[in-house]
């Protein structure tokens, strides 16, 4: 098992720089965020097949037709590839800086129309509500990670209710996403795969009942029971799966 994880992680590493390089030079020489995005779509397949994990997707049918924002729980370095394979629309990540500084990686994710932030910064908050808008206008989905950093055994930490920025001044609709057995996957500190079963569950859109605006504290509390219950009860409120 240990040998075969082994393999896994060279095999992937392969893969990422492949991946990075051609999504890198796409983006440069055509300008076109569109192919660089779709070279990274791939990798992130290539990522769970070389990983050999059962996917499973639950609540398509919760996604609207035009763009939104989809806060989901952090749990591995698998995450971001399990969503790229997972879902069947444009996504696009946002992220912190220090993402976007990883040699080559980082560049080749920025090409594919992926959005970082540095939180100390005001300025780029303002950017962002402009650059996410852009990209949620042409229907694509805008992914979030609140919690801030990954888990180290899969519990949901608390969501910071600075991430829901985004989604109290677009007002574009919040999806709620519980991502299950990444720490399993590939734990937070260790570059070593191992077997796991992996879940995508999209959940309803948070809302208000009385119609009104929520605040960013609001977003981050009801999001986080949302994804919280879904993990204990398994609720799934759109219904309909999928395996990938």
């Amino acid at each position: 098992m240990v040998i075969s994880g082994v393999f896994k992680s060279a095999a992937v590493l392969i893969l990422t720089v492949v991946s990075s390089l051609g999504a890198a030079a796409a983006g440069f020489l055509t300008g076109e965020e569109r192919i660089s995005s779709g070279i990274m779509r791939l990798w992130g397949r290539g990522f769970v097949r070389i990983g050999g994990w059962k996917v499973r997707v639950e609540g398509l049918e919760c996604l609207p037709a035009g763009g939104a924002i989809l806060a989901a729980n952090h749990q591995s370095l698998v995450d971001i590839p399990l969503v790229l394979a997972a879902l069947p629309r444009e996504v696009r990540f946002l992220a912190k800086r220090e993402l976007g500084r990883i040699p080559l990686f980082g560049y080749a994710m920025a090409k594919a129309g992926n959005l970082f932030i540095d939180r100390e910064d005001p300025r780029d908050a303002v950017t962002l509500v402009r650059v996410a808008t852009t990209r949620m206008d042409r229907g694509q989905m805008v992914v979030i990670f609140p919690e801030g950093t990954r888990s180290r055994d899969g519990t949901i930490g608390e969501f910071k209710p600075g991430a829901f920025y985004l989604a109290r001044k677009t007002g574009a609709p919040l999806l709620p996403v519980l991502i299950d057995g990444g720490h399993k996957a590939l734990p937070r500190g260790s570059l070593l795969f191992r077997p796991a079963d992996l879940t995508v569950r999209i959940l309803a859109p948070v809302t208000a009942d009385d119609g009104r605006a929520l605040t960013r504290d609001e977003m981050a509390e009801e999001t986080r029971r949302r994804i919280h219950s879904a993990r204990e009860e398994g609720r799934v409120p759109c219904a309909g799966a999928a395996l990938v």
